[in-house]
């Protein structure tokens, strides 16, 4: 991958919100913001290749919007997907639990010879901020 402008502004996006799922509309929005501007097409392939590179990872919404996160590195990183605002947040407490659950079924299929498997953890519905609106968006 080229060292663009472009690309490392999209490194940079992601290293400012390490934890942020984002649609190729924010991103776009986010690169013209820190001044490498660059159009839909342009998003989208290079979105494509840093997931094929393994940089990020892509998920689908509720709503059925491609979003792009950091790939996680080892195992998969639960995440929480509000059904109103559709905001995504990171679920680091519990991982360790998930991942142990997680290990015989991965073996069971390695052994079976399944190859370059991936487990996606999603948890959907309200967060506290649109379940409870006058508590305040304390995500």
């Amino acid at each position: 991958m080229r060292a663009t402008r472009a690309t490392r502004a999209l490194a940079q996006l992601y290293a400012q919100q390490p934890d942020a799922a984002l649609s190729e509309a924010q991103v776009e929005a986010g690169l013209a913001a820190a001044g490498a501007p660059v159009n839909r097409v342009t998003v989208y392939r290079m979105l494509d290749r840093f997931a094929a590179a393994g940089v990020l990872h892509r998920q689908v919404d509720a709503a059925r919007v491609t979003r792009f996160a950091l790939a996680p590195q080892g195992a998969a990183r639960p995440r929480f997907e509000c059904d109103d605002c559709h905001r995504h947040f990171q679920l680091p407490q519990g991982c360790a639990r998930v991942h142990s659950a997680l290990g015989p079924v991965l073996e069971a299929l390695a052994t079976a010879g399944h190859e370059n498997l991936a487990v996606e953890i999603a948890v959907r519905g309200r967060c506290v901020g649109c379940a409870h609106p006058s508590a305040g968006a304390s995500a």
